[in-house]
């Protein structure tokens, strides 16, 4: 009896730990707001979550360029370059790299951009569950760059409170955990 008790013990740990919101929380990384010379926006951008929360950082004077890495719109919606500029960012203070991919490929691709325009410190905007991946990974495509973390705010599909815990936000932070594992195994972070 007491066997069966300490093997269920892990197994019970293992399901309280899942049952909470700490697997989802570590994924979140946010640095206190600090001027920046251009908000990072990553691509992905369904709900203008991100989009809008780069374009907050220039309006606010925060950041002085808004970077648009990757664009995938949905079908019928303005790309995120057509919404920033929708939201009132003026075209001279957007850059946009277009080709779209992985969190790795969009930061490669942007690389050369950050370089050109002589950016040393980045904003990092994307979604909360995929902030410690881009981070880490950003560290690595962008050396010499200050990547400062800030996710956006939730929007519709990833609800406040236990957010992890609704089925769209677990398969999320599912996945997110099986990149991470990948992007470890292959040496991108």
């Amino acid at each position: 009896m007491r066997r069966l008790a300490l093997c269920a013990l892990p197994v019970l740990a293992f399901g309280a730990l899942l049952a909470s919101d700490a697997p989802a929380r570590w994924l979140v990384l946010e640095d206190a707001p600090a001027k920046v010379d251009a908000a990072l926006v990553l691509g992905g951008d369904s709900w203008w979550e991100r989009t809008t929360l780069g374009v907050t950082l220039v309006q606010s004077g925060q950041a002085g360029l808004l970077v648009l890495a990757g664009s995938d719109a949905p079908p019928g919606e303005p790309d995120f370059e057509a919404k920033a500029l929708e939201l009132g960012v003026p075209p001279a203070l957007i850059r946009v790299q277009r080709r779209a991919g992985t969190t790795r490929e969009s930061l490669l691709a942007v690389a050369p951009l950050l370089r050109a325009e002589g950016v040393r410190s980045v904003a990092l905007v994307t979604s909360r569950y995929h902030q410690r991946r881009a981070f880490l990974a950003a560290r690595k495509a962008l050396p010499g760059v200050t990547i400062r973390n800030r996710p956006a705010p939730p929007s519709p599909r990833d609800p406040a409170g236990r957010w992890w815990q609704a089925d769209g936000p677990r398969r999320f932070v599912l996945s997110e955990y099986a990149k991470l594992a990948y992007y470890l195994v292959r040496g991108w972070v």
